[in-house]
């Protein structure tokens, strides 16, 4: 037997506790932030901090749930009020009002629980028990994370989440694919029992959450402001609403004769003034990232959403020479106010739609179909062949299923259904 040593070379990172603290600040909500560092202070002699005017006591006078809850007829207000009669204590609130704020109007999640305990600044855990809370809510099927979590939710609610259903959830591509016979095989049952169940998830909603419309969610109160100016559009920080903190140097923690004061004196010290350039360097990255953002998407803020470019987390990243995933946590939750109301950073962010280099946004393509079936004659609506061809023209690159996709998205009906619900008044008043 042949032994040999050979030796190697490798670059590792290693997360000290204040990295990873650091990275968890930058993920919180400012919310998260001021009952952070709250807490620091209290512990602290030498932290000064100062809150938001709207921040009392641990609690924003801005009250996200009550918020919703007096928003128009929605998904929102409809979903605040279960909040309002499940979670008595106020750190479940806020964190279930998290989970609201992550809502598409399908009723689906967009952000992970990891996210939203970040934002919320909770453990996952807690957000997870949150989370199953919220999951019970009416109708069923909110707060899923994806089809086949929608139609377990609504499975569950209804008692028939079976032997055979599970099969039948667990194997959706086998159930879009019509392979009875595999999924009978699995299940073993014969193929009649699967085409029953199948024909019962059939009945059930996979986006419960357009039942209640398209009614704006209230917004908090924004982490950046932009502006036009003669030079062109100005960022800057929303300072009334983001909390700061200071060193207060007090006592000199050399000045103290106990060891084991003085020792708690130094520790303390170094704590505050790491705290205080950790949160700096929080407002910083996210105004640096925000001048990125709107140097990509002035033509967004000058004409509409027609005009939102392409962007991923990857191109500010590479611009700014900073890792992805430090823009997803410095984007995450925050939002700016502009001439076109206050958007989520998030928002500006839009994948492209075909591979040539002069794809447009996937939000620019959706604007494009929004404004062309708006514009057709009610009497004779465009089919999606027609929609197409108009889109396009317009240098939109995408297909027919794409235009279907679309317009599901934008809970278009189809040029069939739209021609019926036109002629159906004409017809009963004829």
């Amino acid at each position: 037997m042949l032994i040999s040593q050979t030796l190697n070379q490798r670059q590792t990172l290693v997360m000290t506790t204040r990295m990873q603290a650091a990275v968890r600040i930058l993920g919180m909500s400012n919310q998260a932030l001021g009952e952070h560092l709250e807490s620091a202070a209290r512990d602290n002699p030498y932290l000064d901090l100062r809150l938001p005017s709207s921040f009392r006591g641990g609690q924003s006078d801005f009250d996200a749930v009550a918020a919703l809850a007096e928003a128009p007829a929605g998904l929102q207000a409809h979903v605040a009020r279960q909040i309002e009669l499940t979670f008595r204590n106020a750190r479940d609130r806020a964190v279930a009002a998290a989970f609201a704020e992550a809502l598409e109007p399908t009723g689906w999640l967009n952000a992970s629980v990891a996210e939203v305990a970040r934002a919320a600044g909770c453990s996952l855990e807690t957000a997870e028990d949150v989370l199953a809370d919220c999951q019970e809510f009416e109708p069923a099927g909110l707060f899923a994370r994806s089809l086949a979590e929608c139609l377990r939710l609504q499975a569950r609610d209804q008692g028939c989440l079976d032997a055979a259903m599970r099969v039948v959830l667990d194997n959706l591509p086998l159930v879009a694919a019509g392979r009875l016979d595999d999924l009978a095989e699995a299940a073993g049952l014969d193929e009649a029992a699967i085409a029953a169940t199948i024909r019962q998830l059939r009945s059930f909603d996979p986006k419960p959450g357009l039942a209640f419309g398209d009614a704006p969610a209230p917004i908090q109160p924004p982490d950046l402001i932009v502006r036009r100016d003669r030079s062109g559009w100005e960022v800057e920080l929303n300072r009334s609403e983001l909390p700061a903190v200071r060193v207060s140097e007090g006592l000199n923690p050399d000045a103290i004769s106990d060891p084991a004061a003085r020792s708690y004196a130094r520790e303390a010290l170094s704590a505050a003034r790491w705290l205080e350039r950790t949160v700096a360097r929080r407002h910083g990255t996210l105004l640096k990232v925000a001048v990125a953002i709107v140097r990509r998407q002035g033509a967004f803020l000058d004409h509409g959403p027609g005009h939102l470019e392409p962007l991923a987390l990857a191109d500010i990243a590479e611009e700014l020479d900073l890792h992805a995933s430090t823009i997803s946590r410095a984007i995450a939750w925050r939002r700016i106010e502009t001439p076109r109301g206050t958007l989520a950073l998030k928002a500006f962010f839009s994948r492209p739609v075909g591979d040539s280099e002069d794809a447009k946004s996937r939000d620019a393509v959706l604007a494009m179909v929004r404004r062309i079936v708006a514009a057709e004659n009610p009497a004779r609506p465009l089919s999606d062949e027609a929609i197409l061809r108009k889109a396009n023209a317009e240098g939109a690159g995408i297909s027919r299923r794409t235009v279907a996709k679309y317009r599901d998205v934008l809970g278009i009906p189809s040029s069939f259904a739209r021609k019926r619900k036109t002629a159906g008044p004409a017809a009963r008043a004829g």
